[in-house]
């Protein structure tokens, strides 16, 4: 049985529980690393090494990452779900697993800072917002989506005609490995028009709701909107 740490809550992992987690078919590697991956998992001895992509060259070459909530990667695998919530007809709840299952997308972006940075064409793999939402049928009443991460430090808001745009998804991957736990693992909302301060990390609960939420940096002063100046922004990268 995984131990239990009396001072978290939070469970040692053992090879079955990362496997249970990820559910049948959904490992690290999005693509042709799959099934080699599954068959390691299958017999590789207890406490199985388990990690996000690297985050380390190609794109995250000059990538700085800029965390305020640093998270352990067990809290995360011990207890995280996607929950669709508020104003929908059809509340929902899924594994990594099921979003996995989901049609996937995959575009080749850039990302800007607030700062002044920009990481040119990320290739994001992903689900479509719009998919995800639609599956829950918002209501009427529902002008924004309220964004609830792990850990709740990185809380946003996005208009829903935002979150609807085609552009606009929840990023599992670059490149075809899983984020790195730096960029947002396991979810992170990525609006390629937006500064990343809106791209919100560590996602995992999506709340649709009559007015928006004001997260940790728009707390702090930044620019609810988030747009990107249109002299940042590259024609077809966005």
């Amino acid at each position: 049985m995984p131990e239990k740490h009396e001072h978290t809550g939070v469970r040692d992992l053992s090879r079955r529980d990362v496997l249970e987690w990820l559910g049948k078919g959904a490992v690290l590697a999005l693509g042709t690393d799959l099934i080699a991956a599954c068959a390691y998992a299958a017999v590789a001895p207890k406490g199985l090494s388990f990690q996000p992509g690297t985050g380390r060259g190609g794109v995250f070459a000059k990538w700085p990452v800029r965390t305020v909530d640093t998270q352990d990667l067990v809290s995360i695998l011990a207890r995280w779900r996607l929950e669709i919530r508020g104003l929908v007809e059809e509340p929902r709840s899924y594994t990594f697993s099921e979003i996995l299952t989901l049609p996937r997308t995959d575009q080749v972006k850039d990302f800007h800072c607030v700062e002044g940075w920009s990481v040119y064409d990320v290739p994001w793999n992903g689900v479509a917002l719009s998919d995800i939402l639609q599956r829950s049928r918002p209501t009427k009443k529902a002008t924004h989506i309220n964004i609830r991460t792990f850990g709740g430090q990185y809380n946003d808001s996005l208009p829903l005609s935002v979150a609807m745009e085609s552009r606009t998804m929840l990023a599992y991957g670059v490149a075809g490995s899983t984020l790195p736990l730096d960029h947002g693992f396991p979810l992170r909302v990525v609006v390629p028009r937006l500064f990343g301060y809106k791209n919100a990390k560590y996602v995992e609960r999506l709340e649709l709701a009559d007015k928006p939420l004001i997260g940790y940096w728009v707390a702090a002063g930044y620019d609810l909107t988030g747009l990107v100046p249109k002299n940042r922004l590259r024609s077809g990268h966005y």
